[in-house]
């Protein structure tokens, strides 16, 4: 919140460079001013006593005595110029701003009848404070009300006047409705960071900016979008793409989560699990970790197939259970090594990267080229410098505790899935498959 005021003519001889300053005032800038005063006070002082009491030193009992009280005086000076700047709205203190400006821009609070407007960060409320007063001069106006709310949202704001409307004759509106106002806040379809916090504020701003006799609603708008089907057909689609909407609906047919066995990367916000392909989850979903120290739940902002990317540098790599070896690059999610024949891999081939950003396992899925196909079918036959890997690695909103491994896991797929994986080892099934 402060700045340094680089003024060539200060407030005072007495003024901190820093407005506003802190308090109480402390740090080494408050510290130099309160020596800078001393020396001063102190140069008077001898300057006004007889040449016989003039010492060039402070070793006499009377300028230590002196230089005591010089102290405290310069203290005073220093403090007593910063509560003179408190009058100023730009220069008060984030301790007493809610005191000099708040109570007077929203009276109610001090008188027990209303809460104080929440607004994070000492900036953005002494802005805040600002715009309100300058609102309070402009009169108990519509468009007064209607700035005052857009202070405390990037949203669209919108102010509809209902006794206008009235005047339509085909509007659902009457005389009876010509005091009520309808404030419209519109986030593009999705709900505020802090929906009740924002009505809230909304209430405090309105109760404070608006005429005594109007009533004023508050709404949050969201949109149904329409599409055209098509330039040659008639007709429209409908999508809402609202998530709150909840129900109680299952799609039994869907798979609900994938369960594995993954482990936590170095810097602690990547999951991954080679052994199977996170595909099908999308970002939002929920990783649930059920063994290890990380413990819990965490949300998927993003799948990835390498954590760095491209690498335009051939990197060593090996694989398992085939055994090839060399050197590649990555673009996108697509391996190439022009020396290599991937069609020699088999169905849930793993390929190591020993060197470079992107170091570590990776699932191989499909071969590329006139002859490739998803590795394990009869398509896939080659040759092929090129490979497709899966995303096998999961970035987290959230950072884990510690890196880890073997750690169990599930990992949501469809909401309104039903089907979980269950695997069976050990068991021949091969009697219930012959005709």
């Amino acid at each position: 919140m402060a700045h340094d005021d680089d003024r060539e003519n200060p407030l005072s001889p007495y003024t901190l460079a820093q407005n506003p300053a802190p308090n109480p005032l402390t740090g080494q800038a408050a510290k130099d001013k309160v020596r800078q005063q001393v020396e001063s006070i102190l140069s008077q002082f001898l300057q006004v006593l007889p040449s016989n009491y003039v010492s060039q030193i402070s070793g006499p009992f009377y300028t230590l005595q002196f230089q005591a009280a010089a102290e405290q005086l310069a203290v005073f000076l220093l403090t007593a110029e910063e509560v003179y700047k408190d009058a100023d709205w730009s220069f008060t203190r984030s301790d007493f701003l809610w005191e000099m400006l708040g109570t007077l821009v929203f009276p109610a609070v001090a008188e027990g009848r209303s809460n104080a407007p929440i607004i994070e960060g000492d900036v953005t409320y002494r802005n805040f404070l600002h715009k309100m007063v300058l609102l309070l001069l402009q009169g108990a106006t519509p468009s007064a009300v209607e700035t005052g709310v857009d202070c405390l949202t990037e949203a669209q704001v919108d102010l509809i006047e209902r006794f206008l409307a009235a005047r339509d004759p085909n509007s659902a509106w009457t005389i009876d409705n010509q005091f009520e106002f309808e404030l419209i806040v519109d986030n593009n379809n999705q709900f505020p960071d802090q929906p009740f916090q924002l009505q809230d504020n909304t209430v405090i701003v309105v109760d404070a900016l608006k005429a005594a006799h109007a009533l004023y609603g508050y709404q949050n708008l969201f949109t149904d979008m329409f599409d055209q089907i098509a330039d040659d057909q008639d007709g429209m689609s409908w999508e809402m793409f609202s998530y709150y909407y909840d129900d109680f609906r299952r799609y039994c047919l869907g798979v609900k989560s994938v369960v594995g066995t993954g482990d936590t990367l170095t810097g602690r916000t990547l999951f991954t699990d080679p052994d199977v392909s996170f595909q099908s989850v999308q970002v939002g979903a929920t990783l649930t970790i059920t063994s290890g120290t990380n413990i819990g739940t965490y949300r998927v902002t993003e799948i990835l197939a390498f954590p760095f990317g491209d690498d335009a540098t051939a990197q060593s790599y090996t694989t398992s259970p085939t055994g090839l070896s060399g050197s590649a690059t990555v673009s996108g999610d697509v391996i190439t090594d022009t020396a290599q024949d991937w069609a020699a891999v088999a169905e849930g081939e793993q390929l190591t990267f020993t060197t470079g950003n992107n170091a570590g396992t990776y699932r191989l899925e499909v071969l590329l080229g006139p002859s490739g196909g998803v590795i394990g079918t009869p398509l896939a036959v080659g040759p092929a410098t090129q490979v497709r890997v899966s995303p096998t690695l999961l970035r987290l909103a959230t950072r884990m505790d510690v890196e880890d491994t073997g750690q169990t896991y599930s990992v949501s797929v469809d909401r309104l899935g039903i089907r979980e994986p269950k695997v069976r080892t050990g068991e021949d099934a091969s009697s219930q498959f012959y005709l």
